[in-house]
């Protein structure tokens, strides 16, 4: 009960300081300083790729704080450049680049934890991939198939972009749990592994949904 008390009183202070405001608007004032300084979206994005090739690194070596500061670094530039593209312009090869880098990094994290014990964490983390190779393959094929323009993306306001940023909650969340508890990571990589297969099946039937009965819908009218 006490630690149910001290979650609902820090989810309290957070909603009523508006921390979350106060966050979004640092990480903003950051992109701006980066952009005058011509450090362009794309270039944020590799530095979040090298961060996670240095996590697959110390991962191998069973330096998960290390690992885990580069994680928290690969997250941040993550969120750097996508703050950084909508504040010039959303390009179509930088929206690539951006989902490359993101499910690039998740893989190169979840091998080097089979690196590091290939014994107990390969068959749990190979599972981990393949699920991650599935959910991709549907959300990027839905992707492709979906009519929205870089037009919508440009003309919003917000700096954040908060609908990449929970569909990436989940694999996130799962790499942190795994740097800080590594002796669970079979246990979390299966759940995950699960929790990405439950996504993929959600983001085929939506497909299905859309790109069929809608259309049908369209036609008949």
């Amino acid at each position: 009960m006490e630690y149910r008390k001290m979650i609902s009183s820090f989810f309290e202070k957070f909603t009523q300081n508006n921390y979350w405001g106060k966050v979004e608007k640092q990480l903003g004032n950051t992109a701006s300083w980066l952009a005058k300084n011509n450090v362009s979206p794309n270039l944020i994005t590799l530095g979040g790729l090298i961060f996670a090739a240095l996590g697959l690194n110390f991962l191998a070596m069973e330096a998960y704080f290390s690992a885990f500061v580069c994680l928290l670094l690969n997250r941040l530039c993550d969120i750097l450049d996508g703050i950084c593209a909508r504040q010039k312009q959303v390009t179509p090869f930088g929206a690539f680049f951006d989902i490359f880098a993101d499910y690039t990094s998740y893989a190169l994290f979840v091998f080097g934890f089979i690196l590091a014990n290939n014994e107990d964490n390969g068959a749990a983390g190979a599972f981990l991939l393949v699920t991650l190779l599935i959910s991709v393959a549907a959300l990027l094929g839905l992707a492709i198939t979906s009519e929205k323009s870089f037009k919508e993306l440009n003309a919003s306001k917000a700096n954040v972009c908060m609908w990449g940023t929970l569909q990436n909650a989940d694999s996130s969340i799962a790499l942190i749990l795994m740097c800080l508890f590594p002796a669970f990571f079979m246990q979390l990589a299966i759940f995950f592994g699960l929790l990405l297969s439950g996504k993929s099946l959600l983001l085929l039937s939506s497909a299905y949904y859309n790109l069929e009965i809608l259309k049908s819908n369209k036609k008949s009218k």
